[in-house]
């Protein structure tokens, strides 16, 4: 079996199981397979549905301000209109995305580094009304 096939045998794995970085290391070679996060056509027995929080641009995503900080946001925070939850780096400026409305951090779509792509998933929120925030 070649390199290709073998490689989308295990991706394909990888998916089924919910495997994000798969890793071979010996001393001749180094593998490294890792799978980012797109928009999933997964079927989820969840009866909720969120609203989606997605890349205005192409770019480096962070989650936080350097790898020292704590994370802008993390999965249950709940953040005001106008909070920042992630940034941006496309041509070395730094494009903080915003929340458009008050809600809460159900999913974080995408990995601290990494590229995300025009129109990708970045955050799952469900919307806060003013009446649910008391």
């Amino acid at each position: 079996m070649d390199y290709k096939e073998k490689m989308k045998e295990i991706s394909q794995a990888m998916r089924e199981n919910g495997v994000k970085v798969f890793e071979i290391k010996n001393q001749a070679e180094e593998i490294k397979i890792e799978l980012f996060p797109f928009e999933s056509k997964s079927v989820s027995l969840s009866v909720e549905s969120y609203d989606t929080v997605c890349a205005p641009l192409m770019g480096l995503g962070y989650i936080k301000p350097n790898d020292e900080s704590k994370p802008y946001v993390s999965i249950g925070d709940k953040v005001k209109k106008g909070d920042v939850l992630c940034v941006i780096e496309k041509m070395k400026v730094m494009n903080e995305i915003l929340a458009d409305n008050d809600c809460e951090i159900k999913e974080i779509c995408f990995n601290h580094g990494t590229i995300v792509e025009f129109n990708q998933v970045l955050f799952k929120v469900k919307r806060i009304d003013v009446s649910d925030a008391t």
